[in-house]
């Protein structure tokens, strides 16, 4: 393969297109033309020529002339160029020439590689002029594949370097210097600098700045605090000396910065919890991800993926900022080192307590007197609330029990739990102990408790017809279940149902809550839901 591609240094090169494959799914590549197929999505499933190929991030594929080509994956993972490569057979003459085989080139990770190709395949579809620059931009791209695949970094190389960022995201707010990493790492300052810019893009200080600069953005947005104080978090013990560096990174001043963010008109939501904090501040975001397992009414937004974000529709909104969480499942996690490169991604604590996170929102988008109302009216409603259902649960406990496609669960002090527990006052029955969030249980497990009233609610509800069927097959099970109907609960007809609604009562959310509020009102002060039992 590197033979292969050590020929291809003498050749000349000219882009003919620019595409994404699911623009053709199945498309024949021209006789005299190349294909560059560069890869992102973890599970991407291509056919050449009836031969598939599993590959992963970080991938090119070089195809020769003539080959057909399908791309299987569901959603965006892949680009491609087509170019030709022309070979000199005699003075100032040139014929095209073709590769003997398919060339598979792994690249270590190059930050701006995502959006350079993305930036090739826009400018390609413009003026003329635009064109020429996306021929520069591809020569560039091929140079730095060349270069890359040609000096692949030693397996030692790459652990250094990967310990030197796991160092540096732990570590930004020190005072680090180029000399301190690359002794952590064993090797000369300027050694170690051409191996960590030759992996990354860019040397170990321009990586620094980088990390420190995105946590100054979250500073900024998400808190209140003086620039001199977010200046010593991250690292910089001079304010002005913070201000000069953001400016000369960003094009302007860390208090501009602030004040155009939250202005942000195009906002978008990566998560369905940080979605219903937004509608509380009656913000509907710009895009977000939609689908049924959180049914809320979205007038005007745009859906930039069902479960997990498209890449190419995220980036085709144009979003002037991201709202995310700091934790992705498996798929996610790959394409969120994207994020940042679309626009200012801002990142909210799963974690941190469903009024912590509505706050940190509100300040990012300007709307911190709305939140504040807003938690007003919210504690007076719980309360009346309270008082209300007093009667009907003083000295009562609860369990609240989660049903899915196979799955059962018993939510604790988050999701509907904070509702129930932490707002209403109802406590959770013997022998259940601590569960922060919630705790995946079997059939048998549900017979060890035995409290006064059962919430029934959904846990991990697609919507499909599957999961309820699922759900339903549970319930009869325990209908038909002696023990199920010689629970306190059960003969006492207070087991209230949840279920109709999926997820709209359980989301941890500012949104759901104040839902579910009036939700639990209702079925505890009369006699709705009695059916289930």
């Amino acid at each position: 393969m590197f033979e292969e591609l050590t020929e291809m240094h003498g050749y000349l090169y000219k882009l003919v297109h620019a595409r994404s494959p699911e623009d053709t799914p199945g498309m024949k590549v021209d006789n005299n033309n190349h294909l560059m197929l560069l890869v992102f999505s973890d599970k991407q499933k291509i056919t050449i020529e009836r031969k598939p190929y599993h590959v992963g991030p970080h991938k090119v594929i070089l195809l020769p002339a003539g080959l057909w080509i399908e791309d299987e994956s569901e959603s965006m993972g892949s680009l491609a160029l087509e170019f030709v490569m022309l070979e000199e057979t005699q003075a100032n003459h040139y014929a095209p020439v073709s590769l003997s085989q398919v060339i598979e080139v792994e690249l270590s990770p190059f930050p701006s590689l995502y959006q350079s190709v993305l930036d090739i395949r826009t400018k390609w579809s413009g003026e003329r002029v635009d064109q020429l620059k996306a021929q520069h931009m591809f020569l560039e791209l091929l140079i730095m594949i060349m270069e890359n695949a040609a000096e692949k970094p030693h397996t030692e190389h790459e652990r250094l370097v990967k310990q030197t960022v796991e160092y540096i995201h732990h570590h930004y707010h020190r005072n680090i210097s180029r000399e301190h990493l690359a002794e952590r790492a064993g090797l000369s300052s300027n050694y170690f600098t051409r191996i960590f810019k030759r992996q990354l893009g860019k040397s170990p200080m321009s990586y620094l700045s980088a990390v420190r600069l995105n946590h100054a953005k979250q500073e900024l947005l998400l808190t209140k605090d003086s620039f001199r104080t977010i200046a010593q978090r991250i690292g910089y013990a001079d304010e002005f000396y913070f201000s000069r560096k953001f400016r000369m990174m960003t094009g302007m001043s860390p208090s501009m910065y602030v004040k155009q963010m939250k202005k942000a008109d195009k906002i978008v939501s990566l998560h369905h919890h940080l979605t219903g904090h937004l509608l509380a501040l009656g913000i509907e975001p710009y895009a977000a991800i939609v689908n049924s397992y959180y049914p809320i009414a979205l007038h005007n937004t745009i859906e930039i993926g069902h479960f997990r974000p498209d890449l190419d529709k995220l980036a085709s909104v144009n979003p002037d900022v991201i709202f995310t969480c700091d934790i992705y499942d498996e798929e996610t996690s790959a394409k969120a080192k994207m994020f940042e490169h679309i626009t200012q991604t801002i990142s909210i604590p799963f974690y941190d307590d469903w009024r912590t996170q509505f706050c940190k929102i509100a300040t990012a988008t300007g709307k911190d007197k709305e939140a504040g109302l807003w938690l007003e009216r919210y504690q007076a409603k719980s309360l009346s609330v309270r008082t209300s259902i007093k009667p009907y649960v003083e000295g009562k406990t609860a369990l609240i029990i989660g049903l899915g496609n196979g799955i059962l669960c018993l939510f604790g002090q988050r999701n509907v739990g904070a509702v129930v527990y932490d707002d209403l006052g109802l406590k959770p029955p013997s022998g259940l102990g601590s569960i922060p969030l919630y705790r995946e249980i079997a059939y048998e497990d549900i017979f060890d408790y035995d409290p006064d009233i059962i919430f029934l609610t959904s846990f991990r509800n697609d919507g499909s017809q599957q999961t309820k069927t699922a759900i339903r097959q549970t319930l009869n099970q325990w209908y038909r279940d002696p023990r199920w109907k010689s629970k306190r609960a059960v003969r006492n007809q207070e087991v209230y149902s949840l279920l109709e609604s999926q997820h709209l009562y359980t989301m941890y959310t500012a949104y759901s809550h104040d839902l579910l509020l009036d939700r639990l009102h209702d079925l505890l002060v009369s006699d709705l839901s009695k059916e289930w039992t």
